[in-house]
């Protein structure tokens, strides 16, 4: 079984600072998108990349955020998925990615003063 990758501040958090933060998929107050990929809760992914926004300091954090956003919707496609609706989810997976990726920059930046500095500052593990 593969395993998901979120910063240690996320995996010590307590539920409620979660959910102060993470709010699943789509931006808190905008845009809502679903948190499943064809009936497979995908929600975590989104919560830790949640999380990553609201820690991140960096452009690279940022990158860095989108990338295990694409590795995590992976895992849990992969662990939950049959050969058929894998290659669906995948898609789906592709599509979300390429969404963070593109639209996401602003999100990213609220509440932080931009820089374009290229070093990770996420500590983090697999669990």
């Amino acid at each position: 079984m593969r395993q998901l990758y979120a910063p240690k501040t996320y995996w010590n958090a307590t539920k409620k600072q979660k959910d102060a933060t993470c709010n699943g998929c789509g931006a808190k107050g905008g845009i809502k998108v679903p948190n499943t990929f064809y009936g497979l809760c995908i929600k975590k992914a989104c919560d830790i990349h949640d999380w990553m926004f609201k820690e991140g300091e960096t452009y690279a954090d940022f990158l860095f955020a989108n990338a295990i956003f694409l590795l995590n919707l992976c895992v849990i496609v992969i662990n939950g998925s049959n050969w058929f609706t894998r290659v669906f989810r995948l898609a789906r997976a592709s599509k979300y990615f390429i969404a963070v990726a593109v639209a996401g920059a602003d999100a990213y930046w609220v509440d932080k003063k931009r820089n374009k500095k290229m070093n990770i500052t996420y500590k983090g593990e697999f669990r």
